[in-house]
């Protein structure tokens, strides 16, 4: 009996974690044009999150903590050869409390054309 509580209890823990993971607030990057670029930085409100390298036809989903408040996401999109190539931004907002962001996913995508999108999804 004991043991059976016991690996329910380790079950719980093991779902709630990956549930956890699928529910983190998360940017997914696409590059569906043949250019690959060297870096793309984020700054969001509470943190910044850069990833390197974006290559080309990729995508790539980034997870990143809750945040404490509301403000703007910009994005800076860095070439190969180490120049800024575009900069942006979107507004990030939600309602107070500790489960609003659950399952928030921003987007960001380069098309064939190299036009950038970034959206709040």
């Amino acid at each position: 009996m004991k043991r059976t509580i016991g690996l329910i209890f380790c079950l719980l823990i093991i779902m709630s974690g990956i549930a956890y993971h699928f529910l983190s607030p998360q940017i997914f990057v696409k590059n569906q044009s043949d250019r690959s670029f060297y870096q793309v930085n984020f700054t969001l409100p509470d943190n910044q999150l850069s990833f390197e390298p974006i290559k080309a036809k990729s995508r790539q989903t980034l997870y990143f903590s809750p945040q404490e408040k509301t403000g703007i996401v910009t994005y800076q999109l860095i070439s190969i050869n180490g120049a800024k190539v575009a900069q942006g931004h979107i507004e990030y907002e939600f309602e107070p409390g500790g489960f609003s962001q659950l399952g928030t996913k921003l987007s960001f995508t380069i098309d064939e054309q190299y036009r950038i999108s970034f959206t709040n999804k």
